[in-house]
């Protein structure tokens, strides 16, 4: 793989970013990690974890203090990587890429599970990883990944090909009475077909001139959990059974949505770790 001018974002499934997370590392050896299930040494302390990076790197323990800092794990330094809680936990990680000093350090879904002040902090140490290391960051969170102020790209499956996805993508055009209102997808709750008619939800309700298909195929991070609905899977807050081959999800506005059987296995995968 050629050296790489600039950080990058790719917006694709856990899967497609996996397989893609793979193939870069089979092809660099400067290269570090991070992924959801990583493990960390759950008995040491957060400085004495640092510090074995930072001589395995031959890099000086003196500007440890100094990481430890620049990722907001000061406080904690003392604590038990295992006492630590999910934010916390992603901020070591982000310290430990850093004393690494690699080429590229690749991040595999680190948003999932993250509250909105979690989030909040941990791209404040992404970004930080990435003024001193170019970073490549894979996601199913389009949203969050345009908050990292790095190109975004989508990753086309069938292709097997990258698009350049700007901010502008992210907000839905539907016309309503001879008017064009343009709606935050973030702001969707979920979509609903009504006799042939969707209805998008959100903090107001609008029909739209679009058919739930073409909806599903403009708006990345929602998933099409019924024939009947398009839902925000970062507004799913459990996933739920009503009887034998009954399913829906509650949403965090706590609206309920039904989820079609043959679907429940792949929503489940989807929502793995962020529920």
């Amino acid at each position: 793989m050629e050296k790489l001018d600039t950080s990058l974002a790719i917006n694709a499934s856990m899967e497609a970013g996996k397989k893609i997370m793979d193939a870069v590392q089979a092809e660099m050896d400067a290269v570090a990690c991070f992924q959801i299930d990583d493990g960390l040494y759950e008995q040491l302390t957060v400085n004495t974890y640092l510090k074995m990076f930072a001589k395995l790197s031959a890099t000086s323990t003196k500007n440890l203090g100094e990481i430890e800092k620049k990722y907001s794990v000061s406080e904690i330094r003392k604590k038990k990587i295992k006492q630590l809680n999910n934010i916390q936990k992603r901020l070591v990680s982000l310290a430990r890429m850093d004393l690494q000093d690699k080429e590229i350090c690749l991040l595999s879904e680190p948003f999932q599970g993250l509250d909105k002040a979690g989030l909040h902090t941990y791209l404040i140490g992404v970004k930080n990883l990435a003024h001193k290391t170019k970073i490549i960051v894979f996601s199913a969170y389009l949203d969050e990944l345009h908050n990292l102020n790095i190109p975004v790209y989508s990753y086309e499956s069938e292709t097997q090909k990258l698009r350049l996805v700007t901010k502008n993508e992210l907000k839905l055009l539907i016309k309503i009475d001879g008017k064009t209102i343009c709606i935050a997808s973030d702001e969707i709750e979920y979509i609903e077909s009504i006799a042939g008619k969707v209805q998008i939800v959100g903090k107001e309700t609008y029909k739209g001139n679009l058919t739930l298909r073409e909806l599903e195929s403009k708006l990345t991070y929602f998933y099409r959990c019924h024939r009947s609905y398009l839902v925000n899977l970062a507004r799913i807050k459990a996933l739920v059974t009503y009887g034998k081959n009954s399913y829906g999800v509650v949403l965090k506005n706590r609206t309920e949505i039904p989820v079609s059987r043959t679907k429940v296995r792949e929503l489940k995968e989807l929502l793995k770790g962020t529920i």
